[in-house]
């Protein structure tokens, strides 16, 4: 029986049913449409600034103050981008990976011709020996970071943990074995794609093998080099810029390590650095349920920064680029090493460059072995103690109580509460404006939050007065 198709066997197509085209819009629809997408544009765009809005009162609410185009161009840089530098492979397993890759890549399938089958197998071959080498190096060159797009504190940290020009070096040097393989690589897989017969494009791959072989071991050591550097920067420790920080600041030995013992609410980490046998101690307490850090920096003696070695130059690069509330500790024991004029000559130093950046707090430790103090002399100073080395001490001390110092002893813990509880009331109150502190960012004596109602300006200096402790923050204004 016939299903209904033509006599040819195929079924016939059926009709499709006629729609009306819809009449073109008017030029009051058009206009309607337009005036509808406008609307939808600025909704949205007031959308946008409603919702900054939001944040920015938010900052402000939280005591983070203005936001300021310098407070912008800080949170642009982030830490922990060198702890994200690529794992660079060895240079002889890159080089032994690509050859074994490389050799198993056969002819196109289908290629009969003796001739274009070797020729393409040759290129082939030489183009992926050329992509295996080439593109890892590419990788990590990528991988690691710009210096200029590094957070000025772990800038400061690379330089001082390699030696100047090592990273830029060492980084253009392997990117220029790259571009060296990339070029020979081109050229034999042009020369292999037209050779006049399989021999040829046999030997051509064969010696191109040698030859790359060969160019890539002249740059070995820039890739190990690479290898350790990346190493080295992953084991560097990580700057809080988030988490207001106390640093204990002062000569060495001067009883650093001791005050951030007593004033961590647990055991006190040791972050080790690269460049020094001598590790960093750092604790944390809480205030407020909120986390803050306290670390000792290393010692200073009292010469210019040129001068100094790298580990006081990681102290000067705390202090500059990381949300520091600094303690300068002073010991007028005589048992540091380092004579009270240059203890004062560095407090001085300091105290001009970050005073008025910085919240700043004076500490005299050792109390108990200090007769200007009320203490006792160490006995083991009895006879080298001079009159003039007394008479010394006795005007420093003078000089830091009346600017508000504070005499503590870590070991007896005199006024050691009296300290904590400073800290505390300091960085309450100047915990937003820490925050936002580092290259860019400078603590202001007269923003939000940062002076409390009642203080007094005189001398050029703020004053803040506490009931808790005689200590009061001095800081200086430009």
């Amino acid at each position: 029986g016939w299903d209904g198709g033509t006599l040819g066997g195929a079924k016939k197509k059926p009709n499709k049913p006629k729609v009306a085209k819809p009449p073109p819009p008017t030029k009051k629809q058009k206009a309607a449409a337009v005036a509808t997408e406008e609307q939808a544009r600025a909704a949205a765009a007031e959308w946008r600034a409603a919702t900054k809005q939001k944040q920015t009162q938010e900052q402000a609410a939280a005591g983070g103050g203005e936001e300021t185009p310098e407070r912008q161009a800080a949170r642009a840089y982030r830490t922990g981008v060198l702890m994200r530098c690529p794992n660079v492979s060895p240079a002889d397993d890159i080089l032994l990976s690509g050859l074994k890759r490389a050799s198993r890549v056969t002819a196109t399938a289908g290629l009969k011709d003796p001739v274009l089958k070797e020729r393409n197998k040759s290129a082939k071959q030489l183009d992926a020996l050329t992509t295996n080498l080439c593109k890892p190096l590419g990788e990590y060159v990528k991988g690691f970071p710009r210096i200029e797009r590094l957070h000025p504190f772990e800038r400061a940290l690379l330089e001082l943990t390699l030696r100047e020009g090592r990273y830029e070096t060492t980084l253009y040097q392997v990117d220029t074995v790259r571009k060296g393989m990339l070029n020979i690589g081109k050229g034999l897989t042009a020369r292999a794609a037209k050779a006049k017969g399989p021999k040829e494009a046999v030997n051509i791959r064969e010696e191109g093998f040698v030859e790359m072989e060969k160019y890539f071991n002249k740059g070995k050591a820039s890739i190990d080099e690479l290898k350790e550097i990346a190493k080295t920067l992953r084991r560097l420790p990580v700057a809080e810029l988030q988490t207001p920080t106390v640093a204990m600041v002062g000569a060495p030995n001067v009883g650093k390590s001791s005050l951030v013992r007593v004033l961590s609410s647990g055991t006190p980490e040791v972050c080790n650095y690269p460049f020094t046998t001598r590790g960093v101690k750092m604790g944390h307490f809480f205030i407020q349920e909120k986390r803050h850090v306290v670390t000792d920096t290393p010692g200073l003696l009292w010469r210019p920064d040129e001068n100094r070695n790298k580990i006081e130059k990681l102290a000067i690069a705390t202090l500059e680029h990381l949300p520091t509330c600094i303690v300068f500790v002073t010991d007028l024991s005589g048992l540091c090493g380092t004579s009270v004029a240059d203890q004062m000559a560095i407090r001085d130093d300091l105290f001009t460059r970050f005073a008025h950046r910085r919240p700043w707090l004076d500490v005299m430790s050792k109390s108990k072995l200090v007769p200007a103090l009320g203490g006792d002399l160490c006995p083991d100073l009895v006879g080298s103690w001079s009159d003039g080395d007394e008479a010394e001490a006795v005007a420093t001390a003078e000089k830091l109580l009346g600017e508000g110092a504070l005499a503590v002893s870590a070991e007896e813990e005199i006024n050691v509460d009296s300290l904590r509880a400073h800290v505390t009331t300091t960085l309450i109150k100047h915990r937003a404006t820490l925050v936002d502190t580092d290259a860019y960012g400078a603590f202001d004596p007269g923003a939000v939050g940062s002076v409390t109602p009642g203080a007094e300006r005189a001398g050029g200096q703020w004053r803040t007065p506490t009931p808790m402790a005689p200590i009061k923050r001095v800081s200086r204004t430009d």
